[in-house]
C-alpha cells in the first residue's frame, strides 16, 4: 500500500528525478498485477525478486526462457485424443490372451467414464429432495455450537482479565474487593487457608503432582516419627488418626494428657478417654501458656543482661527436637525419685495419714499449732525414735486442706528459711495444685477422699495392686 501511495503520487506530481524513473515502475506494476492474475504462475516466478547480483539474475532469466518453451511445446501439442491402434499392438504381442484382456479392460473402462461424462450432475442434484432435514438440523447445531463457542471465548477473555487484574494471593484483603469477589472467596477457603502450601506462585494444590508431594510428605513424616517402615495408610492426614494411633506416634502429647488426666480425676490410666472433652484441652493450652510466659519472661532478663549469643528456657534442653525425649523422660524420673523420697520420710516420721493431727517438727510449726485454738489441744509423742510431735486441736475434726493452700504454705517455708523454688517450678507447681483443687467441682467439694473417707483409705484405693511397693503402704497403713 506504501509503494502504491508514492507510485501515484509520482504519476500526480512528477519530478525530475521521477520522471526518469516512472516507465521502469510503470512496467513493475503492471507485472505484478499480471502476476496476480494468472492462475498460480507466479510461485516460482516471483523469486525471482530475490536474486541478487547479475550472475542470478541472469540465471532466473534463462529459467523462465527455458519454462516459457516447455510451454510451447505443450500448448501446441494439445489436441484431439489418439485412439489406440490395436491391429498394430496385435504384430507386436505374441501372448493373444494377455493382449485381448487388456483390449477388453480399456473397452469396458473408457465406456464407463463416457457414461459418468454424460451424466447431467446438476441436474441430479436439484432433483434430489429428500435428505435436507439432516442438513439443515446439522447447520442449526454447528450455529448454536458457534454461538456456545464465542460465549465460552469471551468467558475466558473475562476470567484472564480478572486474573491478571486481581493481586497476588500474598496480598489478599478481606475488607476490600474479596467481600464482592466470590471466586476468590472460594480459592483464598480453598487453598490459602486449608493447605499450608508456601510455593503458591509455582505450584498448584489441585494438581495431581502437589497431592503426590502431600503423600510423599506424609509418608516421611510417618517414618520419622513411627519408625517402623510401614507404608499403608488408613488416614488421609496425622491429625485426622485415632487417638491411639496419634499417641503412639506423638509420645510428648500422651504423657502431657495423661498427667493431665490423672490429676484431673484421681482415676486410673486405664480409663484413660479416647478423646478428651474439649474444655480440658481448653484448660491445658492455658496451663501451658501460663507456664511458658513465666518462662519467656525469665529467659529474657537473663538473655538481656548476660548479651548471650543464644539462651533457652529453664527445664528445657538446648536441642528440643534430639534430646527433648531423653531430658523429659529423665525429669519425671527425677521428680518421681524426689517423691518417693518425700513420701519416705513422711512414713519414717508417721506423719502420713496423720488425719485429725497436726505434725510438729520445727519451732514456727508448734506456734501455729498452737494457734489454731488457742493452745485448748494435746500433744502427743510416739517415742524418741520417732522425731515429731502430733497436736490434736479441740473441738471438731480438721478439714482437709486445699491443694492451693499447701502450696503456699510450702512457698512461705522455703522463702522464709532463705530458699526459694525456682521460677519454672514454681509456676508448673502452682497450675498443678490448680488441677487438683478443681476437681471439687465434680466431687462435691473434695479433691480427694470422698465423703466420709479417711486419707489413709482414699490413698490405698488408688494405689494398684501390681506396684512394687502396694505391701509396704499396707503395712504401714495398718501399724
Amino acid at each position: 500500500w506504501l509503494k502504491f501511495q508514492a507510485a501515484s503520487a509520482l504519476l500526480h506530481h512528477p519530478t525530475d528525478c521521477s520522471r526518469a524513473l516512472l516507465p521502469a515502475m510503470q512496467q513493475s506494476l503492471v507485472r505484478r498485477g499480471i502476476r496476480r492474475a494468472l492462475p498460480c504462475r507466479d510461485r516460482w516466478h516471483a523469486l525471482q525478486e530475490y536474486a541478487v547480483g547479475e550472475a542470478n539474475t541472469e540465471e532466473f532469466r534463462l529459467l523462465r526462457a527455458r519454462d516459457t518453451a516447455v510451454t510451447g511445446v505443450v500448448a501446441a501439442q494439445h489436441g484431439a485424443q489418439k485412439t489406440i491402434d490395436w491391429k498394430a499392438w496385435e504384430g507386436r504381442i505374441s501372448n493373444k490372451e494377455t493382449l485381448q484382456c487388456l483390449k477388453d479392460f480399456h473397452a469396458q473402462q473408457t465406456a464407463l467414464l463416457d457414461a459418468v461424462f454424460k451424466e447431467d450432475h446438476l441436474k441430479a442434484v436439484k432433483e434430489q429432495k429428500a435428505g435436507w432435514e439432516l442438513y439443515d438440523t446439522a447447520q442449526a447445531s454447528c450455529t448454536k455450537s458457534v454461538a456456545k463457542s464465542q460465549q465460552i471465548l469471551k468467558n475466558g477473555a473475562r476470567a484472564l482479565w480478572i486474573s491478571f487484574q486481581n493481586p497476588p494471593v500474598s496480598q489478599l484483603s478481606q475488607s476490600e474487593w474479596l467481600d464482592a469477589d466470590q471466586y476468590w472467596q472460594a480459592f483464598v477457603e480453598k487453598h490459602h487457608f486449608y493447605h499450608n502450601h508456601i510455593a503458591s506462585a509455582v505450584e498448584d494444590p489441585e494438581s495431581k503432582e502437589y497431592d503426590a508431594k502431600q503423600k510423599a510428605d506424609l509418608q516421611k513424616r510417618w517414618a520419622t516419627f513411627d519408625g517402623r517402615g510401614t507404608t499403608r495408610q488408613n488416614n488421609k492426614l496425622l491429625y485426622q488418626r485415632p487417638s491411639f494411633e496419634y499417641y503412639d506416634v506423638y509420645r510428648g502429647p500422651l504423657i502431657e494428657h495423661m498427667i493431665y488426666y490423672l490429676t484431673k480425676t484421681g482415676g486410673d490410666a486405664r480409663m484413660f478417654p479416647e478423646v478428651m472433652p474439649t474444655a480440658w484441652f481448653a484448660e491445658i493450652y492455658n496451663l501451658r501458656f501460663k507456664v511458658y510466659n513465666v518462662l519467656q519472661r525469665r529467659k529474657r532478663l537473663e538473655h538481656e543482661s548476660s548479651l548471650s549469643r543464644e539462651s533457652h528456657h529453664d527445664f528445657h534442653p538446648h536441642d528440643l527436637e534430639h534430646d527433648g525425649e531423653a531430658f523429659f523422660s529423665k525429669l519425671i524420673a527425677k521428680e518421681s525419685a524426689l517423691i518417693e523420697l518425700t513420701v519416705g520420710r513422711l512414713m519414717g516420721n508417721y506423719i502420713f495419714f496423720s488425719d485429725g493431727y497436726i505434725p510438729v517438727q520445727t519451732g514456727q510449726a508448734f506456734y501455729k499449732a498452737i494457734q489454731t485454738d488457742g493452745g485448748k489441744g494435746t500433744f502427743y509423742s510416739l517415742g524418741s525414735d520417732v522425731h515429731c510431735l502430733f497436736y490434736k486441736p479441740a473441738g471438731d475434726a480438721l478439714a482437709m486442706p486445699d491443694p492451693k493452700e499447701c502450696f503456699h504454705a510450702l512457698a512461705d517455708h522455703v522463702s522464709m528459711t532463705g530458699r526459694r523454688f525456682e521460677v519454672g517450678y514454681a509456676a508448673a507447681f502452682e497450675a498443678f495444685t490448680e488441677v487438683l483443687e478443681s476437681r471439687k467441682e465434680g466431687l462435691g467439694g473434695s479433691w480427694f477422699t470422698a465423703p466420709g473417707e479417711s486419707s489413709k483409705d482414699a490413698f490405698m484405693r488408688r494405689v494398684k495392686r501390681s506396684d512394687a511397693a502396694y505391701e509396704i503402704y499396707q503395712a504401714y497403713a495398718a501399724e
